[in-house]
């Protein structure tokens, strides 16, 4: 057998390894080329037994073999090294874009607190000057309501107008909520001290 020849018949013997439609093929060629060189099917089976022999004997191949296997459990490990690093990287994007949205509300809902009035409450001295004496209250929403006592839970006394204005006894806080104590028809009540503006 001449070397093209063996390499023909190695080439075919490799292609019974691939998928079932070229290893069918592969089979028949292997069969031609054997009948065609002469060989039978205990001859095959001695020159396969001899490589595989070879193969084993041979201390390169075994390095190589041996190499080609640290080399995968490396590829392994850092592809599971790099699915950790991932995972780890998506969570803290989810993170970032979350307290964006958060910081982004925060800033909405204090931009309206502002708009809607919250820069309107008194001035520490115009809370000084109310409790000096009693002061009038200029005020200065829609309509403000006078509660009988600092909770919008109370009976309910009278209904102020912009420009209406009240004398301020004392400013006091009720669950986060600071109240004006006013006169109203000879009688107090609460109102919140934001509807008001110190004079």
């Amino acid at each position: 057998m001449t070397d093209d020849e063996a390499e023909r018949l190695a080439s075919r013997v490799a292609l019974l390894a691939s998928d079932s439609g070229e290893a069918e093929a592969a089979g028949r060629a292997v069969g031609q080329l054997a009948v065609r060189m002469g060989l039978t099917g205990g001859d095959l089976r001695a020159i396969f037994m001899r490589g595989v022999t070879e193969s084993q004997g041979n201390p390169a191949l075994e390095d190589a073999y041996k190499a080609m296997r640290r080399d995968r459990d490396r590829l392994l490990i850092e592809g599971a090294h790099l699915r950790q690093q991932l995972t780890k990287a998506r969570a803290m994007a989810q993170l970032g874009r979350l307290l964006g949205i958060l910081g982004l509300i925060a800033a909405v809902a204090g931009g309206a607190y502002a708009w809607l009035g919250g820069s309107q409450q008194p001035s520490p001295e115009s809370v000084t000057r109310a409790l000096a004496a009693g002061v009038v209250g200029l005020v200065h929403s829609d309509a403000a309501l006078v509660y009988a006592r600092p909770d919008r839970g109370a009976a309910l006394l009278a209904a102020l107008h912009r420009g209406d204005r009240v004398i301020v006894r004392r400013l006091i806080w009720n669950r986060l909520v600071q109240w004006a104590e006013i006169q109203v028809g000879g009688q107090t009540g609460y109102v919140q001290a934001a509807a008001l503006h110190l004079m």
